[in-house]
């Protein structure tokens, strides 16, 4: 039982850890740095997977502001026209996307096909490593080549990466509109993607404090382990063990809750039945009203633990 509650706490204290690297999650590029064409490949399927993810936002989003389109047809044309407009934009940006990336991917078999082309070696790039391709050619270190091919290729990936990028800050901006705009008629659209990145941003932060406890509880362990050799039932160790056992209960509540988190894109999806939904400003969710309590309490434990480290 003792050797239980030790491997419970140990497995505690690496799970609270593992939360960091869980919480990690693919960002659309901000700029195509390009040093190889692992690198190209790599920005592509970051792309690949930005549109896979907007293109359900897209779905959801049209199918949960259809009645509401509706109403304010009928009842205010000037904010439906404004939202027209935005999700036109929304769709146009996407399908600007699509294209340009189609380009890319044939121009990344291309250079595959012709490694002689030797496409990024005629890049200068030995001092900075990277190959950023949205500055000018003086900036993205150039030098003059005698191959039409390679400068053809070269401007194209400038040109479709520009693009792509471009694209998706308009993209942004619409949506950020379209926020605004229902929030003016006294709605929130809600992208539960983008809310719960949020929400595991505010865990990443709270497992940072979490971690190092990790340093307090691996003293516990070895005190109680100190502690076992001389008695297993005086008041000392059976203080130790008590401790550690509500220590384990802590981490076990931290864990359920991170848990919860790590699976609330589809709580979420579930209760509203789609991962985009319209509600009226100041109603919440189950899903929303659970992580605030359950956040608040994460919180409270979170500072306990050192007060009954400190006790011993």
């Amino acid at each position: 039982m003792i050797a239980n509650c030790l491997n419970r706490l140990r497995v505690s204290i690496v799970f609270g850890t593992l939360f960091l690297c869980l919480s990690c999650v693919s960002q659309a590029p901000a700029s195509w740095i390009l040093r190889d064409i692992q690198s190209l490949d790599a920005n592509i399927m970051n792309t690949v997977q930005w549109i896979k993810i907007e293109k359900s936002n897209l779905k959801f989003l049209n199918k949960s502001i259809k009645k509401k389109l509706n109403f304010f047809r009928k009842t205010n044309f000037l904010v439906f026209q404004k939202i027209e407009i935005e999700i036109n934009s929304i769709e146009k940006n996407i399908k600007n996307i699509e294209a340009s990336l189609t380009k890319q991917k044939k121009l990344a078999r291309k250079v595959k096909k012709r490694p002689k082309l030797k496409i990024f070696d005629t890049y200068d790039n030995t001092n900075t490593k990277r190959l950023p391709l949205l500055g000018g050619k003086k900036e993205i270190g150039l030098k003059k080549s005698k191959s039409k091919t390679v400068l053809k290729i070269l401007e194209s990936l400038e040109k479709n990466s520009s693009l792509i990028i471009v694209n998706q800050k308009s993209y942004n901006s619409s949506l950020n509109n379209l926020i605004k705009l229902f929030k003016k008629e006294k709605y929130d659209l809600v992208f539960i993607r983008q809310e719960v990145e949020e929400y595991k941003y505010t865990i990443k932060e709270l497992n940072i404090q979490r971690k190092q406890q990790n340093i307090h509880l691996e003293k516990l362990i070895l005190k109680l382990n100190d502690a076992l050799l001389v008695s297993k039932k005086s008041s000392y160790t059976l203080n130790l063990l008590d401790i550690s056992q509500n220590i384990e209960n802590y981490n076990s509540i931290m864990d359920k809750f991170e848990n919860f988190v790590n699976n609330l894109v589809d709580i979420g999806g579930k209760e509203c039945r789609g991962l985009v939904y319209l509600k009226k400003i100041g109603h919440k969710k189950d899903y929303q009203k659970k992580y605030e309590m359950g956040i608040a309490d994460y919180k409270t434990t979170l500072s306990e633990i050192p007060k009954l480290i400190s006790s011993i």
